[in-house]
């Protein structure tokens, strides 16, 4: 559903992009439509905003990606005025603040937190390992999770991962019930073969949700410069 309705959306502002260039070269308008060039941001954070992750992080990033195009588009289209430069200036501290506290808002759940700095973090490549709810937080570096090989508990258990300048994969057994939600700045992410990326990019997956012998992983992810892949083999 949900890449139905980016392709739609998508559609719709490249449709509307060729009537108004058909209709300009007809001398019908008059219409400078590289004016109107913030449309897609709003068009992109209203979506993310509805399809996207549900994430405290995920869901500001978008709303400030949208107040962003509201505040181009009256600019150009000389409804107030204001230097891009002054934008900028506060828009990227936002950003930081808002990816700070998503991080501390996972960090605080029960658990312990697990660091890959500037090196590999594996769990199941070589012998049988618990999971338990806990935090995971590579940072120029690397964490390798293989659930097939974990011990899982009954019940829901939680796994906080976030990726700064580096990446983490998780392979999840196919019949696992498993929720994923999470955001990507400058950096992707991949949840069950839905993903999402580039300059900012959010996403949601599920896969048996509910179904099993009672057991459900969620993982919350975030990353910034960097990559997370969640894959069901």
């Amino acid at each position: 559903m949900s890449a139905d309705r980016t392709k739609s959306l998508t559609g719709i502002v490249v449709i509307a992009a060729g009537i108004i260039l058909l209709l300009n070269n007809l001398e019908v308008t008059r219409i400078n439509i590289l004016q109107y060039w913030p449309v897609l941001l709003i068009a992109w954070g209203l979506n993310t905003m509805i399809t996207g992750s549900r994430s405290f992080g995920a869901v500001t990033v978008s709303a400030l990606v949208l107040l962003l195009g509201l505040a181009l588009l009256g600019r150009n289209l000389d409804m107030f005025y204001f230097s891009l430069g002054t934008v900028f200036r506060f828009f990227w501290p936002l950003l930081i603040i808002v990816i700070g506290i998503s991080i501390f808002l996972g960090q605080s759940m029960p658990g312990k937190t697990n660091w890959a700095v500037m090196g590999g973090l594996e769990r199941g490549k070589n012998a049988r390992w618990t999971l338990d709810s806990s935090s995971y937080i590579a940072f120029m570096g690397g964490v390798d999770l293989d659930l097939r090989q974990a011990e899982i508990p009954d019940g829901e258990t939680v796994l906080d991962i976030t990726a700064i300048m580096g990446g983490a994969d998780i392979r999840v057994p196919a019949d696992l019930p498993v929720v994923c939600d999470g955001f990507a700045i400058l950096g992707g992410v991949e949840f069950l073969g839905r993903s999402s990326g580039g300059i900012i990019g959010s996403t949601r997956a599920e896969q048996a949700a509910g179904k099993g012998d009672g057991k459900l992983v969620k993982i919350q992810g975030r990353a910034v410069m960097g990559g997370i892949n969640v894959k069901r083999v």
